[in-house]
């Protein structure tokens, strides 16, 4: 076990609506029935259930923007467990409606309150250790090559999900995907997490693993690009050479809800990166706790140890390197 400096989850926190159209899954119909979303809020949730389990894994620290009705939905809900010190008060949170057509595989996004840029210097940025920060954006609010140069000086690595940065509201408040590529961005950036379906929108090619390649062109050192139920697509420099894996997802159990799974995948292996070093092992390891969530989202009290563990390996023993 080595570096155990502490993990930030840096980013917004959202109001979502998830409906389902499909009898099999869960289904929510009015704004009643919003949760909390958004990359930190998806950290502390996983983070407060892994930190029990393993001591090796600190409680994350949640730094985002929120609103009133979120800090409710924190404190009556147990299952977000976290420190409400390092949340920012803001009037309105975005509000994002998710839904999940029954004959589509693509969901389909709305927008309500796009969020203000994120500025850092909100924060209290003294650690005794120079923390790993996880970035998640939802609407653009991380895209400034300013705010990146200024957490560079005061973290030791960065990982950042883009995602927000790919999507364009409509005048009827739907979310659209554009092309989206900073590459002053890139050369600050330790590890890049984006989807499959956004890999198309960065002009590096068509097949995922040419977009892989070239991404590692840049100083990144490490690229997931999730492919949903046929899992991922891991690359790493290791050494002066290029290292392409293919993850497999695991699909035995019932998924309740997707959404949420890549923000959780991206905390979960880099968590067990910073701890262990070995890239497969912690995407194993996020693979495996992505999965459980999805399904115990509900209850994740359920989630043991033992079935991590079990998960973990048997995923493991599946990643092979990419032949394409």
């Amino acid at each position: 076990m080595r570096n155990r400096r502490p993990t930030i989850a840096l980013g917004q926190m959202v109001l979502d609506t998830v409906i389902h159209n499909d009898q099999n899954r869960s289904r929510v119909n009015n704004q009643t029935n919003q949760t909390i979303g958004g990359p930190p809020s998806f950290a502390g949730i996983i983070g407060a259930i892994l930190s029990k389990m393993y001591s090796w894994i600190y409680p994350p620290l949640i730094y985002a923007y929120t609103c009133p009705k979120a800090i409710s939905l924190l404190k009556n809900y147990p299952k977000y467990q976290m420190n409400l010190n390092n949340l920012k008060i803001q009037p309105k949170c975005p509000q994002f409606r998710l839904e999940y057509p029954s004959d589509k595989k693509e969901r389909m996004l709305s927008l309500k309150d796009p969020p203000v840029q994120f500025n850092p210097t909100d924060f209290n940025w003294e650690f005794k250790e120079s923390p790993v920060v996880i970035i998640g954006s939802t609407f653009h609010e991380f895209n400034d090559i300013k705010l990146f140069s200024f957490l560079r000086k005061k973290c030791s690595y960065i990982a950042f999900d883009p995602q927000g940065c790919f999507r364009y509201l409509t005048s009827e408040g739907k979310i659209e995907f554009r092309n989206w590529w900073d590459s002053r961005i890139l050369e600050i950036v330790d590890c890049l997490q984006i989807s499959e379906i956004e890999s198309k929108y960065l002009g590096l090619g068509i097949l995922p693993i040419e977009v892989v390649k070239k991404i590692l062109e840049t100083p990144i050192t490490s690229v997931i690009l999730t492919r949903g139920r046929n899992g991922a697509i891991l690359g790493y420099k290791s050494q002066k050479d290029i290292c392409i894996f293919d993850v497999p997802a695991y699909t035995e159990g019932i998924i309740v809800d997707e959404t949420g799974a890549g923000d959780i995948f991206l905390f979960c292996f880099i968590t067990h990166l910073m701890a262990f070093q070995n890239e497969l092992d912690a995407a194993a390891f996020a693979t495996s706790v992505t999965s459980l969530f999805l399904e115990f989202r509900k209850t994740p009290e359920k989630i043991l140890e033992d079935m991590i563990d079990l998960r973990q390996n048997i995923i493991r023993a599946q990643i092979i390197e990419s032949s394409r």
